[in-house]
């Protein structure tokens, strides 16, 4: 019988961190902190606290997350305040573990202290404070050598792949609303093709929320989870944040969006701003092309997370809110 993810033990992650890192106190524990497209560990060593994340996703190699690891420690060595990973005494990041489906690495990072920026919440201040950072961001990304064994975060992977994803599910659940998402998908393309050519591209975060964006007690940002970082649309990196998605196109989340929208331009400046058709293309373009990248890959990565029942909760959820959003901004 195939095994497509298994659980590892918190007692065994702890022994595994004892052996491969040093310095493990007296008392020191590790918690199962929760179960996503990755397995994060809560590891607890006297006053300080770090997350263990066992890489699960099968299009991630180790390739892959070297490079993602490259990329986070260049962003520190540059002053970027991010969850940045620890090396074991070996000084290698990767750590093999041998699981019943095969080899997973797990990496050890230090914690993003502090806590999320609430999305709804955030006022003008912290807007523009946030549209600072990535700023910051992304002039340090364009400063790291190429990459080559990160995705592109295009219209294959995002649209292309998940239409394939969405094609092979509808004929489990026939209720896939597939002919407008393929609607959808098809003219985003052709926005692309004739529009993006004059938008910035370059190694992107790739799930910017506010969710991975910390505060800590002295007011300064954190930023992590790097697991989706690629090259992309600049605009397409920062649409998660601007578009706000899951509120809809109330008359006051829309408001709200423009209100954002003034505010992180103000502090979005040293990577050189977005210009007015990137901008357009946020709301128009970007934020669609996300959500049906959620709708089938991100869904269909996490089925074995959620299952099925949710899966197709969230696929209609998510359509529905998609008709609103493209009669509102198309």
């Amino acid at each position: 019988m195939l095994i497509v993810r298994s659980t590892i033990d918190e007692t065994g992650i702890l022994q595994t961190i004892r052996d491969n890192y040093g310095g493990c106190l007296p008392g020191a524990i590790c918690t199962f902190e929760y179960r996503g497209l990755n397995d994060i560990y809560k590891y607890t060593n006297g006053n300080q606290s770090f997350f263990f994340k066992i890489y699960a996703r099968e299009d991630i190699d180790k390739g892959a997350i070297e490079a993602e690891i490259e990329v986070v420690n260049r962003l520190k060595q540059s002053g970027l305040s991010v969850a940045y990973p620890i090396s074991m005494k070996d000084g290698h990041y990767l750590l093999p573990i041998e699981t019943p489906e095969g080899t997973r690495f797990g990496v050890l990072f230090s914690e993003a202290e502090g806590i999320p920026c609430n999305n709804d919440m955030l006022d003008e201040r912290e807007i523009l404070e946030i549209g600072h950072l990535i700023s910051d961001m992304h002039t340090m990304l364009d400063a790291i050598p190429i990459v080559p064994q990160r995705w592109k975060l295009d219209d294959r992977l995002f649209l292309d792949r998940s239409i394939e994803i969405l094609e092979n599910y509808n004929k489990f659940n026939p209720h896939v609303e597939l002919s407008f998402l393929k609607d959808v998908a098809k003219e985003i393309k052709e926005q692309i093709q004739a529009k993006a050519g004059s938008w910035n591209w370059g190694l992107c975060h790739g799930d910017i929320y506010t969710g991975n964006i910390h505060r800590r007690n002295d007011g300064n940002l954190t930023i992590y989870d790097f697991d989706f970082c690629g090259y992309g649309w600049r605009a397409y990196d920062v649409s998660p944040f601007l578009g706000n998605f899951g509120t809809g196109v109330r008359e006051d989340a829309v408001d709200k969006r423009k209100r954002r929208l003034e505010f992180f331009l103000r502090g979005y400046q040293n990577a050189g701003g977005l210009s007015d058709s990137e901008i357009e293309a946020v709301y128009k373009i970007f934020v669609p092309f996300r959500r049906i990248f959620n709708i089938g890959y991100l869904y269909d990565a996490l089925h074995y997370v959620w299952g099925n029942k949710l899966r197709n909760d969230l696929i209609t959820h998510d359509t529905r809110l998609l008709h609103e959003w493209i009669d509102y901004y198309w």
